[in-house]
């Protein structure tokens, strides 16, 4: 009979009159009267209850935080806390979650003056630098509110790397935003197996400079957009220009700066001014640069050898014989081909040019192969007076082949130098 109703209710609403409708339907007016007096009630649903629902809040906060968290480990969780049903129904519900993440909408949003900037890498393949064949990149940081940015190309993408780029970010804007935001680079964050964490040093490194790192969710460009759209931008309007020509990083950079004032006086569509102009008040609110700069460099420990030596990417480099069977710091420098070495108080020794690495080449330093040749000569010295002294103090003292207290011999011999 609900059927009924509903298709009266239908031809109803088509223009058809009562009489028409009860012909149509082979029902009496009356009838007819009366289902169009009342509204048709829907059948109530058999609400079936599946094994998953009291997981699938659990299910749902883990995808959200990472999209591309593996269904099958998800799975393995959820067994262990109880669940008892096909992985199938699961791998259904996680691809649900997934595609509803990367179909929200994208929303433009706007951020206070000097609130936040976003970071990037654009990634240019190899190309020719200073004469060689290497992987191109440029470190990209985009400040929120005036969409002002700053670009610095590189060969490399470390830990190291991306935090010297920050500073000369930092250096030039004049100072530093309240917070960061990123995506899921490992030189910045860390999955530890059910949260993302800051990467230490990049923690260390915003503690210092005073602003807050940001993690923006994969598949949500609306959160990352600025730097998206400027990399866009620069890739089609620059380094279009620069493609698969050789290349000079210290130039490249130059040239790149350049490019940015020229087109920070342009205006902005969606403001009416330019970035230079908004700029100029979003400066105001930066946070000042610390006195000392922090530290970028990685620390690599190293252990001096019998001859002197500390190898570091095949090749040999000579250091004071002082140091011969200690550990040594050493820190890479990040734009040149130097190596800095502390001593276990931290204090600088020496830098050191690189060659280039897998050499396997040796370099002995002429102060230190004199001070290594005193220091054998001593040694020869302090060898043969301890012999002597050694026997003559077995000529005096018979008991010590049944004593042999290698304590009192020690004492003996220190005595007697």
């Amino acid at each position: 009979m609900e059927k009924f109703m509903l298709k009266a209710h239908e031809l109803q609403a088509q223009g058809l009159t009562q009489k028409q409708i009860a012909e149509q339907l082979g029902r009496t007016d009356r009838t007819i009267r009366t289902w169009l007096k009342e509204m048709p009630r829907e059948r109530k649903k058999t609400v079936r209850k599946s094994k998953l629902d009291e997981f699938k809040p659990i299910i749902e906060a883990l995808v959200r935080e990472n999209p591309e968290i593996n269904g099958a480990k998800i799975y393995e969780n959820l067994v262990k806390k109880g669940f008892t049903g096909k992985s199938s129904i699961v791998r259904e519900f996680i691809t649900k979650i997934r595609k509803e993440e990367s179909q929200k909408a994208v929303i433009r949003f706007e951020t206070e003056p000097a609130h936040q900037a976003q970071v990037d890498w654009i990634e240019f393949g190899r190309q020719y630098v200073n004469g060689k064949l290497k992987k191109l990149f440029a470190f990209v940081m985009v400040m929120g509110y005036s969409r002002m940015p700053f670009v610095y190309f590189t060969t490399r993408m470390d830990s190291a790397t991306l935090l010297y780029c920050h500073i000369k970010a930092f250096e030039f804007f004049g100072g530093i935003p309240d917070e960061i935001l990123y995506d899921n680079m490992k030189t910045a964050w860390y999955y530890d197996g059910e949260h993302w964490q800051t990467n230490r040093q990049l923690a260390r490194f915003a503690y210092h400079y005073g602003f807050i790192p940001k993690r923006c969710k994969i598949h949500r460009p609306e959160t990352k957009g600025k730097v998206e759209r400027f990399n866009q931008y620069f890739e089609n309007n620059f380094f279009v220009d620069y493609d698969n020509r050789t290349l000079e990083l210290t130039a490249l950079n130059e040239e790149a700066l350049a490019w940015i004032k020229r087109i920070a006086d342009n205006k902005l569509s969606q403001f009416n001014q330019s970035r230079n102009e908004r700029f100029v008040y979003e400066k105001q609110f930066l946070k000042q640069l610390p006195a000392s700069s922090f530290d970028v460099r990685d620390a690599i420990p190293l252990i001096v050898n019998r001859e002197s030596c500390i190898t570091y990417k095949t090749n040999k480099y000579s250091v004071p014989p002082v140091f011969i069977g200690k550990t040594l710091t050493a820190k890479p420098f990040v734009e040149v081909e130097k190596l800095e070495l502390f001593d276990s108080e931290g204090v600088s020794i020496r830098i050191i040019d690189c060659a280039p690495a897998g050499g396997r080449q040796s370099f002995m330093r002429l102060e230190d192969r004199d001070a290594i040749l005193a220091a054998w000569e001593k040694g020869l010295k302090r060898d043969a007076f301890k012999r002597q002294a050694k026997k003559t103090f077995k000529l005096s003292n018979p008991e010590y082949v049944a004593v042999r207290n290698p304590v009192f011999y020690e004492q003996f011999l220190m005595g007697a130098l």
